[in-house]
């Protein structure tokens, strides 16, 4: 098969809760789902989220190089994988003797509730209360620190000119993006 022929088109999505008018406690429910399926030990590789680390630190070029990141989940909803991704990957960086990374939690309609219980775990993770739109995305490390901003399967919540959006505000406002 060719390399250059796409297989299935980038598909748009629309979740319920998603829409304005859906209701808070429906949303939280739908969100504390999707979280979930995360913490599913699908393979012997482990969970989604236990992957998905490792794929973040190879893909940064290490444990070294992933260690002067901050973090930023830019569609969080109730989490997602950030609660499972910190504690994988700073139980590495600890073992390597490096200094924890700090992750933040944003969204356009943020889960403050869930997000305070998660927190409340981990002196690692923080989050911002104000509404976040992943197409206007605003640095939260400043000018000093590295910024990695992360989409976790959040893709398909975006029309191809939102995703675009993405990406762009992705590329000039972080250092990478995954």
């Amino acid at each position: 098969m060719a390399a250059d022929r796409v297989l299935f088109p980038r598909l748009h999505l629309a979740e319920i809760e998603d829409q304005s008018w859906c209701p808070s406690w429906l949303r939280e429910h739908s969100h504390k789902a999707l979280v979930r399926t995360w913490r599913m030990p699908l393979s012997a590789l482990g969970s989604p989220a236990v992957q998905a680390c490792q794929i973040l630190i190879d893909q940064l070029g290490g444990l070294k190089k992933a260690n002067k990141y901050t973090f930023v989940d830019a569609c969080a909803g109730a989490g997602g994988p950030t609660p499972l991704i910190e504690p994988s990957m700073n139980g590495q960086l600890k073992s390597a003797g490096l200094e924890p990374v700090k992750f933040v939690l944003t969204d356009l309609w943020p889960d403050l509730e869930a997000w305070k219980e998660i927190t409340n775990k981990s002196k690692n993770i923080s989050y911002v209360e104000q509404p976040v739109d992943a197409t206007k995305g605003i640095r939260l490390t400043g000018t000093e620190g590295r910024e990695c901003r992360m989409f976790n399967l959040s893709f398909h919540h975006f029309d191809d000119a939102a995703a675009e959006k993405v990406l762009t505000s992705a590329i000039t406002s972080a250092d990478a993006f995954v």
